[in-house]
């Protein structure tokens, strides 16, 4: 029987989906639950926020805001949050955009995903090297920075644009490089892995997302690509988009325009490739943001530290 027949939310876990996820819980001797995705959270807690173990979730990006749109979604996440032992959120932002909706958990937390710092490291910068990474989508608006850089930097030939991901703009950003006749400047190199990716960011001097909320009104938590970034010592030229403003410090890590601001971002990357900017100290302010504040073992540790709270009560 559908879950439309039964009146029950869609894709909502029941039956005996539950009764096997009650079963593992008891057999594991599990303590607490945390969920990743607020929600996959919401569904779990809405099902068995009643077995007597506490259940978190963190919200990280799509969770918090398209998936809000849905009046559905947002009467799963009333009754659920009514289960929930807390919530995590990655940025002040998605936080707030749930209680634009009235949803508000008392034991709510802001905790960013972090990065391991001690991986995540600076390297020998190359001047006027600039990158991007991360998924080409439209809420990151990939196109947008390949042609604010291809305009700008066509007067400095040793300036370069690396572009790490792959997804659904990946040739129109590429059409722009063609069309700008910067080939031997913009390298499109697809979805890279992991170290690949790691290399990159250690020898560029600037990261560039201009990030937007999506038509379908998706939008970043607190990006992973910038925070590794900011590790890496990169100086961040983005926008003032979701939860960017709490990672970027104005003038002291990176420069920040509003959304769609092509103006504006352009003179950003003009700036930079004119030296007006002291990379050198901005790289080691990124640094040092990262390590007191991006950690992820510190990060994780107080997450459990909030959790083993719940299993003590």
């Amino acid at each position: 029987m559908s879950n439309k027949i039964r009146k029950l939310p869609a894709n909502s876990i029941y039956g005996n989906e539950r009764k096997q996820i009650l079963e593992f819980l008891k057999t594991e001797n599990v303590d607490v639950v945390l969920c990743d995705f607020g929600c996959i959270g919401a569904e779990v807690a809405d099902s068995i926020g009643d077995c007597g173990i506490p259940i978190f979730t963190y919200y990280r990006g799509y969770d918090a805001t398209m998936r809000a749109r849905s009046a559905r979604q947002r009467n799963l996440i009333a009754r659920a949050f009514k289960k929930m032992e807390g919530v995590f959120f990655v940025s002040e932002f998605l936080r707030d955009n749930l209680a634009r909706y009235g949803l508000v958990h008392p034991n709510s937390h802001v905790l960013p995903s972090g990065v391991n710092t001690d991986k995540f490291l600076p390297a020998q910068k190359r001047k006027a090297s600039f990158i991007a990474v991360g998924r080409l989508i439209e809420k990151k608006r990939p196109d947008l920075t390949v042609e604010a850089f291809c305009k700008e930097a066509k007067s400095n030939p040793e300036a370069t644009l690396e572009i790490l991901g792959g997804g659904p703009m990946q040739e129109q950003c590429q059409e722009i490089v063609r069309r700008e006749g910067m080939e031997n400047q913009v390298k499109l190199f697809g979805e890279q892995p992991h170290e690949i990716v790691l290399k990159h960011l250690q020898q560029a001097e600037f990261f560039l997302q201009h990030s937007v909320t999506s038509p379908g009104g998706d939008a970043e938590g607190a990006p992973t690509s910038i925070q590794e970034a900011l590790a890496c010592g990169c100086a961040i030229l983005a926008t003032r988009h979701a939860g960017i403003p709490d990672l970027v410090t104005e003038g002291q890590t990176g420069h920040l325009v509003d959304e769609l601001d092509q103006d504006g971002y352009r003179s950003l990357i003009r700036a930079a490739l004119a030296g007006d900017y002291n990379a050198a100290q901005m790289s080691k302010n990124a640094r040092d943001f990262a390590v007191a504040n991006l950690d992820n073992r510190d990060l994780i540790k107080r997450v459990e530290t909030i959790m083993e709270k719940a299993v003590k009560h």
